[in-house]
């Protein structure tokens, strides 16, 4: 089965105290796993909903093989295709990348203003309702014993904006909901520089190499701006 790493898999249980234990789990995307290690993730962890925020065109091209019994529920908290962000094949970061390597300023056009994203994702009408949706379906599964797994892309972007959400529900501190958030890095620092590295094979182009770099990993402005703007 992959590594919780890089599945960027981990329990909020347990922070500051007052989240429950193994009822919520948060991830980047199920489809690197077979239908039969989705099987056994799901009965390790006793996961009976799964939450997608990815957009339907995201999980139509890239969909998770769960087993039957397991209910799914696409949210997604983007209306459109972002580089960086959502990974539909036209929008993958590396497929463009490979496509428009004899262009890098384009590409550097492309890629989103992330603070941007952040705050619309909070504050835009279709966005915050998909966002709140997603809040109070991990509370009521969780008052009713059913623990929820939910997920984006990478686990990062649209997954720490909706953990904040949950996070900020329960009372949560600031600090703890930053520290959450920066943990991603952990586990996306060498998957981080093995697309660094292939992006500078590609282009030989040094600052985009180190724009992509700021992309791919959490920065913790960002979150800072999604929690001022949230309300």
């Amino acid at each position: 089965m992959a590594k919780r790493s890089e599945l960027n898999l981990r329990d909020l249980g347990g922070i500051d105290d007052v989240i429950p234990q193994g009822l919520f789990l948060r991830s980047g995307k199920l489809s690197i796993l077979t239908p039969t290690e989705c099987a056994e993730l799901c009965k390790r962890y006793n996961i009976q909903c799964i939450i997608d925020l990815r957009t339907p065109v995201e999980a139509a091209e890239f969909p998770d093989p769960l087993p039957e019994g397991v209910e799914y529920l696409q949210i997604p908290l983007l209306k459109d295709a972002a580089v960086g962000i959502t990974h539909e094949t036209g929008s993958d970061p590396m497929t463009i990348i490979r496509n428009l390597r004899k262009h890098p300023e384009k590409l550097k056009e492309m890629i989103p203003d992330f603070t941007t994203l952040y705050t619309d994702i909070v504050t835009d009408g279709y966005s915050r309702s998909h966002l709140d949706q997603v809040v109070e379906t991990l509370r009521a599964n969780a008052d009713k014993g059913i623990t929820t797994l939910f997920h984006c892309t990478a686990g990062k972007d649209r997954t720490g904006i909706a953990s904040m959400a949950l996070l900020k529900s329960y009372g949560v501190g600031d600090k703890e909901i930053i520290r959450d958030y920066m943990r991603t890095n952990r586990n996306a620092f060498w998957a981080t520089i093995k697309k660094c590295i292939g992006i500078a094979l590609l282009t030989r182009n040094w600052s985009l190499v180190k724009t992509a770099y700021k992309a791919f990993m959490a920065d913790r402005k960002l979150i800072v701006t999604a929690i001022e703007n949230y309300g």
